[in-house]
């Protein structure tokens, strides 16, 4: 099973902001705005929750979401919060699109790196077990990353959707079938 551990979108809200009125009128859980280390004004709508950033062009980012559901939370937040203040981005702004979806999935069996390595071919994988204890596989079929461990704890990158994580560990879990049959 593919579960998400994290979501990195982006959209944005139709027009500029005032990023030092926002922070400090901004009705939200954590604020951080320190435009001397960082040009982005970091909001946390709830203890714990994913992180939303606002650039004054209007460009936001959400990091840290663990569901689709989350995503569209933050942005109802984000769109509240600011309408309290009299903008409105409901009718401007772009919804958050996910950029990057960070899965993890289980192949419930060790795995000889070395040898899967050889295997998945040497020109779509990194593996040097002498710097990292990770095989890092390039599917050519598909346009994400495979970080592989030998206790099978596998992570995919550089998706979008599920159904692209899903897809990927099924091709990582048939590769691995057809490479370690006779085990």
């Amino acid at each position: 099973m593919v579960e998400i551990v994290n979501i990195v979108a982006s959209g944005h809200v139709g027009r500029e902001l005032d990023l030092v009125a926002l922070q400090s009128d901004l009705d939200a859980h954590e604020r951080v705005y320190e435009p001397e280390r960082f040009p982005g004004l970091q909001l946390r709508f709830e203890e714990g929750s994913a992180v939303l950033i606002l650039y004054s062009s209007g460009s936001y980012s959400i990091m840290g979401a663990k569901s689709e559901e989350e995503l569209e939370n933050i942005y109802i937040a984000l769109s509240e919060a600011v309408g309290d203040l009299g903008v409105d981005i409901i009718d401007t702004g772009k919804r958050p699109e996910v950029q990057n979806l960070i899965c993890r999935a289980d192949i419930r069996r060790e795995v000889d790196l070395s040898a899967l390595s050889v295997g998945l071919g040497l020109e779509n994988v990194e593996y040097e077990p002498e710097q990292s204890p990770f095989l890092f596989y390039w599917p050519e079929e598909l346009d994400c990353l495979i970080t592989i461990p030998s206790n099978g704890a596998v992570s995919i990158t550089g998706i979008e959707t599920m159904g692209e994580a899903e897809q990927a560990f099924a091709h990582l879990q048939n590769r691995i079938e057809e490479l370690f049959q006779q085990e």
